[in-house]
């Protein structure tokens, strides 16, 4: 009787270990998960190829870098990546959604090669800054493969090669990279919350460098940014609302105004005021070394009244809705009032252009009777 119940007791504890065992979650990595599949093409020309990216940088000895990253290092890892991103349940959509995507996210900047961007056979090159060197791992320029559509940052072999023995090879592609593809062409939102959590640094390059707005989470990420800067500073925020793309085009970044007009209050209109402080700088070339592109100088006349236009039918509306309830923080004069003495053929001007369509500019300046 003794043994059994010794047994039971066993057998009890046994089944107590294995649940605990079957129930234990392993814990979250920025690698995919582990893989069984394993490859062997190219292995010898891979292993070739992670020796010589060991020795893109010099050693603590001093030895100088005896290797430069080429564009024959991005060929050997695009069908790698790409291959990593089809384990990873990535869906290839067809070549017109893809290239609808691209013009989405980076604008319509991949007919001709430009400031922005490098086209080439195989892929193509987008400048985070301006063109530097194009395969620098330090920095955040995007490679875009329109064969097996997807966009990665520099790819070095070491981080998602991995060999089992001397010919066999694991691909685990980094978690950021699966999801930044799958959030922007297969709109995956739980990719999205994992780079809103994981990434939120390059997230905000995508707003500021390459000029994607179409995320209101990312806008959010970015503008709260520049709320948070000083006086002098905050008036930057209009650098990344009024850009000039790769083909030196102007693009007004509707969604960020639409944040601002969003998120004033009675209490806080700190980029409403900043917005306005932007539109005085395309006039005056004074005190404008806190941008990076002084907007006096790299807009024409016809640009900046465009650019007063849209900031006019932002900043108006906000001034006469909110003035009454807390006039302390306002100033006596509106933007468009200020900025009509300063231009005297803007009203002309606007008028002769429909007012861009814009219903509070148009408010303002031809008041319905």
């Amino acid at each position: 009787m003794k043994n059994n119940s010794i047994q039971k007791i066993s057998l009890f504890i046994a089944a107590s270990l294995l649940a605990v065992a079957c129930n234990t979650v392993a814990p979250k990595t920025d690698k995919q998960t582990e893989t069984s599949k394993t490859y062997t093409m190219n292995s010898a020309e891979l292993k070739t190829q992670l020796d010589l990216q060991d020795h893109l940088e010099a050693d603590e000895d001093g030895v100088e870098q005896i290797y430069k990253y080429s564009e024959k290092d991005m060929l050997i890892a695009i069908p790698l990546i790409a291959q990593g991103l089809k384990d990873s349940n990535y869906e290839l959509i067809d070549q017109p959604s893809f290239e609808e995507k691209l013009k989405t996210i980076f604008g319509d900047i991949f007919q001709n090669e430009n400031k922005k961007v490098r086209l080439r056979e195989k892929f193509s090159t987008i400048f985070v800054d301006k063109k530097t060197d194009e395969f620098d791992y330090t920095n955040d320029n995007l490679f875009v493969s329109k064969e097996h559509k997807f966009i990665t940052r520099v790819p070095l072999l070491g981080d998602f090669i991995e060999f089992t023995d001397s010919t066999h090879y694991k691909i685990d592609l980094h978690k950021k990279t699966i999801s930044l593809n799958k959030y922007l062409f297969n709109n995956s939102k739980p990719d999205l919350a994992y780079l809103l959590a994981e990434d939120s640094l390059f997230l905000k390059t995508l707003v500021k460098s390459f000029g994607y707005t179409r995320e209101p989470k990312i806008n959010s990420l970015v503008m709260n940014d520049y709320l948070n800067l000083d006086d002098n500073h905050m008036p930057t925020v209009g650098e990344i609302i009024f850009v000039k793309n790769g083909a030196g085009v102007l693009e007004i970044k509707q969604e960020l105004l639409q944040w601002i007009t969003n998120h004033t209050t009675v209490n806080d209109n700190a980029l409403a005021l900043a917005l306005g402080q932007y539109a005085y700088a395309l006039y005056s070339n004074g005190d404008n070394e806190m941008y990076t592109n002084n907007p006096f100088k790299i807009f024409s006349l016809e640009e900046k009244r465009k650019i007063a236009a849209y900031i006019a039918n932002t900043y108006e509306p906000l001034y006469y809705n909110l003035t009454p309830k807390n006039s302390r923080i306002w100033p006596n004069s509106t933007v468009l009032e200020n900025l009509l003495v300063e231009d005297e053929g803007l009203a002309a001007y606007l008028k002769d252009h429909k007012y861009f369509l814009l219903p509070a500019l148009k408010q303002q300046l031809e008041p319905a009777d």
